[in-house]
């Protein structure tokens, strides 16, 4: 029901000229149809992205299909994020608009036409390896969508383009730092968790780090790899980002 649920949101969107994109463990659920039954992931509610320059289209569109806006945040934060209750699934929707702010910053407002029903397959990895306090379903997550896509050069139901993550990594040290982190986190997870499927998750991260290695580092990069950890290079998300990201 979720998954029929998000679809029909999106492409009743679409049909109004509106942009939506699933994002989080939703979006996983319809990349990674085998993984998600694996690790047994639930999942609980839908959450999007969009564009900024639309968010009144969104509002207008969300309604037309029976969605109640939280008028209060919606006024408040409209031009980065909107919220809405949806009665079909009994649960609180989020829109996310334009750049994903959370341990560190993805832009996606250019990404959205890439596929049909969530942001692009790379963009989905990388939304997850960028949390610092990761989580038990985000580990799951990421097992599920390594397990179920090719690594490539471009990004689409079955292929995560490892260039586009190489680029973005090779330009911001902090983001590296977390990616690397959590690449030794998963690994270890998927060791103790579900050995069976060790070895072909480590060999897509092993491949995938082997490409942002190889990749040339910019200025910014540099400067502030030599930095290291002596300062912090993440940001702590809101309390209430942080709820959206351990509830998906």
């Amino acid at each position: 029901m979720l998954l029929g649920r998000a679809k029909e949101v999106i492409d009743k969107c679409e049909s109004e000229g509106v942009t939506l994109r699933l994002i989080g463990g939703a979006a996983i659920a319809i990349i990674a149809e085998e993984g998600s039954k694996i690790f047994s992931r639930q999942y609980k509610d839908a959450d999007y992205f969009g564009i900024s320059n639309q968010s009144s289209k969104i509002s207008s569109a969300l309604e037309k299909i029976g969605m109640t806006p939280n008028k209060r945040f919606n006024a408040l934060h409209g031009s980065v994020r909107l919220m809405f209750y949806d009665p079909v699934l009994e649960t609180t929707i989020d829109i996310f608009l334009d750049e994903f702010n959370m341990c560190h910053k993805i832009i996606l407002k250019n990404r959205l036409n890439v596929m049909k029903y969530t942001i692009p397959t790379s963009d989905l990895l990388l939304s997850k390896m960028q949390i610092v306090k990761i989580t038990e379903n985000d580990y799951k997550d990421i097992l599920a969508l390594l397990h179920d896509v090719n690594i490539g050069d471009k990004d689409d139901e079955h292929t995560l383009n490892v260039n586009y993550i190489a680029k973005l990594l090779s330009d911001d040290w902090g983001f590296y730092k977390t990616f690397s982190i959590n690449v030794d986190n998963v690994k270890k997870y998927a060791s103790s968790s579900y050995p069976d499927y060790f070895s072909s998750i480590s060999k897509k991260l092993d491949e995938i780090m082997e490409h942002v290695e190889k990749h040339p580092k910019s200025m910014k990069w540099k400067m502030r790899s030599k930095v290291g950890e002596k300062v912090k290079w993440y940001e702590e998300p809101e309390d209430v980002n942080t709820n959206f990201m351990q509830n998906q």
